[in-house]
């Protein structure tokens, strides 16, 4: 995600309703706040497990790719800052940090599950690297578990891209796309970018309860003809779109990307985005 997709941001936030009164909820504790979302079961009714990372100390290396979106910039401003805390991941952006680009502001800590060399649209261009795939999908239903934060300066996001296969196969899903000053409201839409059969779709979803604060289930269901969000295994929005090709997946915390407001200097680091798990499963037959 780039800062070119500003205006569209700015568009969509302005048109939705921040002003969303606070509702206290209640429910089943794990480990953290009694008002927290408690974990799925790994299995799911009618759906087969098909790949999953529960971040229990550790990194699936054979799911996960630690550089984002390389290509674009030196291999050591692409790395993620990541570790791991009460069995989650936590993408951090620390102070010394450097930032993504070497003349713009923007810092980004990013896990992906496949790469290639001018991935995402209009990728600018600094180094070839290998074309490697490690989990792509086309139809299923994938879910994490998640906590933001409500900093300045700063989005979260948990999205999907097309494996690009050919240029036409570059459509984004936002599934979860979170702006740290708004606490109860997040971006699920798709971009279409250079797939022509694609469209331009942009929904800010309320919630009644502090995105930044408690762990919440978001999840996305891809048939051939729909994606429908789940927050908290409620439906919650449909699209009646549906890429006709395999996209890869991206998890990522984002700061001074150019559409979620200025860095406030006195807003301490590091800025966290907390999963305690990723899953994707496949229909049952």
């Amino acid at each position: 995600m780039k800062n070119a997709r500003s205006a569209l941001r700015t568009l969509a936030t302005l048109a939705a309703a921040w002003s969303l009164v606070a509702v206290a909820t209640t429910g089943s504790t794990h480990a953290a706040e009694a008002a927290e979302q408690p974990p799925n079961p790994l299995q799911k009714p009618g759906w087969i497990l098909d790949r999953n990372d529960e971040f229990n100390g550790s990194l699936d290396r054979n799911l996960w790719i630690t550089n984002y979106l390389e290509s674009r910039t030196p291999e050591w401003r692409s790395r993620a800052r990541y570790g791991f805390r009460n069995n989650a991941l936590v993408l951090r952006i620390d102070n010394d940090q450097p930032t993504y680009y070497g003349n713009n502001p923007m810092k980004v800590s990013s896990l992906q599950t496949g790469q290639r060399t001018g991935l995402h649209k209009n990728s600018p261009y600094d180094h070839s690297i290998p074309t490697v795939m490690k989990y792509t999908a086309r139809h299923g239903y994938f879910e994490i578990r998640a906590k933001s934060s409500a900093r300045s300066g700063l989005h979260t996001a948990f999205w999907m891209i097309g494996k690009q296969d050919t240029a036409s196969q570059s459509a984004e899903i936002d599934i979860f796309e979170h702006a740290g000053r708004y606490p109860r409201n997040f971006n699920f839409g798709m971009f279409k970018w250079g797939d022509p059969n694609a469209q331009e779709i942009h929904h800010n979803i309320a919630v009644d309860f502090n995105i930044s604060s408690e762990m919440h289930i978001y999840a996305l269901e891809w048939t051939p003809t729909q994606m429908k969000l789940y927050v908290d295994n409620v439906l919650k929005k449909t699209m009646n779109v549906s890429p006709a090709y395999p996209m890869l997946f991206l998890l990522g915390i984002y700061e001074n990307a150019g559409w979620t407001g200025s860095v406030d200097p006195a807003d301490p680091r590091p800025k966290e985005f907390v999963v305690d798990y990723f899953r994707s499963y496949r229909k049952a037959p």
